[in-house]
């Protein structure tokens, strides 16, 4: 985790993606947030995108974006600068032809 959290200090841009689970992101997204404590102060002026993807529609997505908005509300300077939303990926292979991959290709362009 150090050497992640050392990246997270000294990255420009940062992407968070997670599946969302019952209306919230993974265990893993949100150990990862919890574990950035000690230094989040250092973990400013960034540029944030988040990228989630579920079963149901947008709408479902919300409570977990808003959970990520949470954490970057934590990073001094930060702004949340795009979120792409995979609604309708169930099963593998469901997120191909999916627009959200368009989106997300396309604000790695302007990052």
């Amino acid at each position: 985790m150090a050497e992640i959290l050392d990246r997270m200090v000294h990255a420009d841009v940062i992407v968070l993606a997670t599946p969302v689970y019952f209306y919230s992101m993974d265990g893993q997204m949100k150990t990862l947030i919890d574990r950035t404590l000690p230094r989040y102060t250092e973990i400013k002026d960034k540029d944030l995108y988040f990228i989630v993807t579920a079963a149901a529609e947008k709408e479902s997505m919300e409570r977990t974006v808003d959970g990520l908005r949470g954490f970057s509300d934590c990073l001094p300077g930060s702004k949340v600068k795009g979120v792409v939303y995979g609604a309708g990926a169930w099963q593998l292979g469901d997120i191909q032809g999916n627009e959200a991959l368009r989106e997300a290709y396309e604000l790695g362009v302007r990052a």
